[in-house]
């Protein structure tokens, strides 16, 4: 949502905004152009408070529109409202949310905020299906804006900086790499039974998995060992963005084979730093890699194995992958992204004052 916030704050309108940000986020745009706010609320997140508070301030500040970065909205607002839904995960995947009370209350607020809200924004023609399958609302109420990929995700080339970040991780050979936070829907143990079949095909590398496995950690260390692939499985935790792109530059490809993603990013930023991809062919994925990914069935760990196997040791593919990878990445900008968001945002306008003026002509028709 950061990126998005400046990509539309850099677009010259005349709009005037009015940024509420939660409790610690203070500073979290680069520098205020003119006509911008800025207001810290001590309201949480999905926090009773919240519900409270927010209407206070949209009634001070007079607000005509609120846009909500996250699916809960004030149950009583002063002005209509548009709300980002990014993915329906915790209704698809169960397992990400293990608590039924948990799940109950997530549905509760994502339906009414898809209910209250004049438009819906979602990152994806599935993530949409996907909001209508579970919260059911008229298709025609969701916007597709497809997000854009940070400046910052770029080839990283400098021999010293991609050494540094190899010698940190203990990583001496030629790699593949996932990065992503540990969740079943993830597919960390189809990669490692994957990557069984790569070496058996006689592939020879390390497999890299960067991003905060914590609870999962014990779990692939025992499949790891128990398939012979300790020696070459790095763990990295979670690494910084300096690093995620080193690590991503330096990668001989990256696997993705992740059965449920609202988008995919983590596709992107690979293909923004110039590393082919071999891709799972589930959800999202397709929209979003386009033809610039090699897909492969993420369930059989043999089937992707072998892409592994394949893209990994043929040159001309990685090559070709390269070059669809940077193509496709132009289908993704914040700019559009933003020009896009501030559409949405007239047209929340224009049948708001639409709605003034037949409230305001059919008074003389009530009275008389």
């Amino acid at each position: 949502m950061k990126c998005l916030v400046e990509a539309v704050l850099s677009l010259r309108t005349n709009h005037q905004y009015l940024l509420i940000m939660p409790p610690g986020a203070a500073d979290l745009t680069h520098g205020l152009a003119d006509g911008v706010e800025e207001l810290v609320s001590s309201a949480a997140y999905y926090s009773l408070r919240e519900q409270i508070e927010l209407p206070r301030i949209l009634r001070g500040h007079k607000i005509d529109l609120l846009h909500s970065p996250h699916f809960l909205l004030p149950l009583i607002r002063p002005c209509p409202a548009v709300v980002t839904i990014h993915d329906v995960i915790y209704l698809a995947c169960k397992e990400d949310l293990p608590s039924r009370l948990g799940r109950l209350y997530y549905h509760l607020m994502m339906a009414l905020a898809v209910r209250l809200a004049m438009r819906v924004i979602t990152d994806s023609e599935f993530s949409k299906r996907d909001i209508v399958r579970y919260l059911g609302p008229d298709a025609g109420k969701i916007e597709v804006i497809y997000p854009g990929v940070s400046s910052e995700f770029r080839p990283v080339d400098d021999p010293a900086t991609l050494l540094a970040v190899r010698q940190k991780y203990g990583i001496e050979h030629d790699y593949i790499l996932y990065t992503g936070i540990y969740k079943p829907r993830k597919n960390h143990a189809g990669l490692l039974h994957a990557f069984h079949r790569f070496l058996a095909l006689g592939g020879d590398g390390d497999l890299v998995i960067a991003g905060p496995v914590k609870e999962g950690e014990l779990q692939l260390r025992r499949l790891a060992s128990a398939l012979g692939l300790a020696a070459h499985i790095k763990l990295t935790g979670f690494v910084n963005d300096d690093e995620l792109r080193a690590l991503y530059s330096g990668a001989r490809l990256y696997a993705c084979p992740s059965l449920y993603e609202g988008f995919g990013f983590t596709v992107l930023e690979a293909m923004a730093c110039g590393t082919p991809v071999v891709c799972s062919a589930e959800t999202s994925l397709p929209e979003v890699a386009g033809d610039a990914a090699y897909y492969a069935n993420a369930r059989v760990p043999a089937e992707f194995g072998d892409a592994l196997w394949r893209v990994y040791t043929d040159d001309g593919i990685r090559t070709a992958l390269i070059e669809k990878g940077f193509e496709n990445l132009k289908r993704f900008s914040w700019e559009r992204a933003a020009v896009q968001t501030l559409a949405v945002y007239q047209l929340m306008k224009m049948k708001k004052t639409a709605l003034l003026q037949k409230r305001d002509t059919s008074i003389p028709d009530q009275l008389g």
